[in-house]
Order: C-alpha cells, then structure tokens, then sequence
C-alpha cells in the first residue's frame, strides 16, 4: 500500500545528494584523522569506512526488499564486516570509493516513481516506505559522519565543498 505522505523523488534526491556531498567531504577534511579513536572500537576512518559499505550495499538491499516484500537491517558482525572490506583504503581513496556508491545508489533509484517510494515494506515490528528507507540511509550517514568529525576533533566549518567525479550538490 502507498502512504500519501511519502517524499517525492525531487525531494529524496535533493536530500540525498546534499547528504552525500557533505560526506564525501568531510571525509577530504578528516583525512589526516583517520587513525583517530571513534567509538565501538572503530577509528575516524572506520566510521566512514563503514558508510562506504552500507552505500555499496544499498542498492542491492533495496532489490531484496522489493523482491521479498521486507527489509532486513544489518547485523553488528556485518557491519564489522563492511569496515574491514574497505579497511585497506586511505581517505582519498575511500572518498572515491564512496562517491562510486553513491553514484551507484543514484543511478538505481532513478528507476523509482513517487508510487515506488512509498510503498511500504516490513521492516522489524512495523513497515516502512522505500522513500523513508532511502531518507533514513542519508540521515544515517550524515549523523555518523558528524561523530566521525567530533571524534577528529574537527568543526563543521573545516568541512569545505570539493570537487569530485560526481558533485552532488
């Protein structure tokens, strides 16, 4: 069943793509801090390490709850799993490597209608709209990569726009 509250794709897109832009530089900002203590046992760069892999991961998670009719969330283990995959990579390549899941991602959702994004899905105890789902994942991103400038000890005016293969913003 659709909500009729649901976001629009104009709306999710601009969301996202502000969402992911901020990211990708705020990881050219906290590069030199990537060794840093973050929290849970990861480093700065762990945590961003980590938004790489949920966004690599995104698009065929979205395939699997269309197809099943629910979305599964992550475990700790596969989180864990997700950082050590990208664990290899320094901030400039990992800003590259997310700014290719992010286009990834994009490129998928380009598919969707308003219809498709508000279609709800099981999720948990409850349901939730693809739209929502894909909201959620952006403000995902930007709260973890807030703590991962917190745990540089970095203010978000040292967050400045870069260019990058696909700019977002």
């Amino acid at each position: 069943m659709a909500d009729s509250s649901a976001m629009t794709r104009e709306t999710l897109f601009q969301t996202l793509c502000e969402h992911w832009q901020h990211t990708e530089d705020a990881i050219a900002a906290a590069g030199e801090h990537f060794d840093k203590p973050g929290y849970d046992g990861w480093t700065v760069g762990d945590i961003f390490r980590h938004l790489t892999s949920i966004a690599h991961d995104t698009a065929s998670q979205v395939r699997e709850m269309v197809a099943t009719g629910e979305h599964i969330l992550s475990t700790a283990e596969e989180n864990e799993a997700g950082v050590a995959r990208f664990r290899t990579l320094d901030y400039k390549m990992l800003r590259i490597e997310l700014n290719t899941a992010h286009g990834v991602v994009w490129m998928y959702i380009q598919r969707f209608s308003d219809e498709d994004l508000a279609q709800r899905y099981k999720m948990g105890d409850g349901d939730i709209g693809l739209g929502e789902l894909l909201g959620l994942l952006g403000q995902h991103e930007s709260w973890h990569m807030a703590d991962a400038l917190k745990a540089a000890g970095l203010e978000e005016s040292t967050v400045v726009p870069l260019e990058t293969a696909h700019r977002w913003a």
